[in-house]
């Protein structure tokens, strides 16, 4: 396997958004949000709190390639969803709290979304989602879009923070910890890169490796990210098994939700969508492969970055010694 770890740990530098990155301008947004929610809901809402959830909270995050940046914040409302028949009426409410100058606000299915922009560019965006408390500790998720049907809106019953708390909780030692987070950001940006859309969602890929990640080391105890990447993108594609959908049957990875509603968390993938993101785990496991078996760093990485891109960078080769001739020394006599 050739030394590319190096070059692992500098792509995950380039990439990594967590503590350090962003940091400053998404707690801005997220506190100014808070802040203009609280002022402007109607005294006749209820009283709500808020959490960290998403990427952000897992300590998985990516910087996006689109530059569109973003934050997961969950808004419990102090209510139970039988006070909302309709999930969509609270959310409208969200919507017309926020709708103010400067700031763009679209109800989606499963939150609201919050977009800043900078004449037709979204710079940064803050995903909101909507809770209803629950007697039994659970939350139900407000899901459905302003024009959806009746049987489209909906209350999901729902477990986030538990969710963070399993994801974050995988592994005790720090330093798998610490690699089951870079594999998961190489996984995301790859991700990124290969499809511009139809790709896994950013939480599939995250409980894929909470569900079938495992860290790898040489003896010498240094952990090696392309074993341990490789491994995990093997164990990915042999969990891939036939099932039937509306679209008859075909091969699908499932990834099933860690907490309540355990659903699939790929199954809204068509199944060209599917049939694509298969090809291409497998060209990755292949390119994965073929790094590990060449003995030329140099040439590894160039294998890598086809299937990473730009920011997992290629070093150059050592300059190759020139041999230097000695000049000829003639002695004696010329003719």
């Amino acid at each position: 396997m050739p030394a590319v770890q190096t070059q692992f740990n500098a792509f995950h530098a380039a990439i990594k958004l967590d503590e350090d990155d962003e940091k400053e301008t998404l707690q801005t947004k997220r506190d100014t949000l808070l802040r203009a929610l609280k002022a402007n809901l109607p005294s006749t809402a209820p009283k709500f709190t808020s959490f960290h959830q998403g990427s952000y909270s897992m300590h998985t995050g990516v910087v996006p390639l689109n530059g569109n940046f973003d934050i997961d914040i969950g808004i419990i409302f102090e209510c139970e969803r039988k006070a909302y028949p309709d999930p969509v009426v609270l959310k409208k409410i969200v919507r017309d709290a926020l709708d103010t100058h400067g700031r763009t606000v679209n109800i989606r299915r499963p939150c609201v979304t919050v977009n800043y922009m900078t004449g037709d560019v979204t710079n940064y965006h803050v995903d909101l989602a909507i809770y209803a408390q629950r007697a039994d500790g659970l939350l139900d998720l407000a899901k459905g879009k302003e024009h959806s049907a009746t049987e489209h809106r909906v209350w999901e019953t729902s477990d986030p923070e538990q969710l963070t708390k399993l994801i974050c909780g995988r592994f005790s030692d720090d330093a798998e910890r610490a690699q089951y987070r870079r594999c998961i950001r190489y996984m995301k940006r790859w991700r990124d890169y290969q499809f511009l859309k139809g790709g896994p969602l950013s939480i599939a890929i995250t409980v894929a490796a909470y569900k079938w990640f495992q860290p790898k080391k040489a003896a010498t105890g240094t952990y090696l990210d392309l074993e341990a990447l490789l491994a995990f993108v093997e164990a990915m594609l042999a969990g891939v098994t036939y099932q039937s959908t509306d679209e008859g049957l075909h091969k699908r990875l499932s990834v099933a939700l860690l907490v309540t509603p355990y659903g699939d968390l790929t199954a809204k993938m068509s199944k060209t969508q599917m049939e694509t993101f298969l090809t291409a785990l497998q060209n990755l496991r292949d390119a994965l492969v073929k790094a590990s078996n060449d003995p030329v760093p140099e040439d590894a990485c160039k294998v890598l970055a086809g299937q990473f891109g730009s920011a997992f960078t290629i070093p150059e080769k050592a300059d190759t010694a020139k041999a230097v001739r000695a000049p000829v020394v003639h002695t004696g006599n010329s003719a």
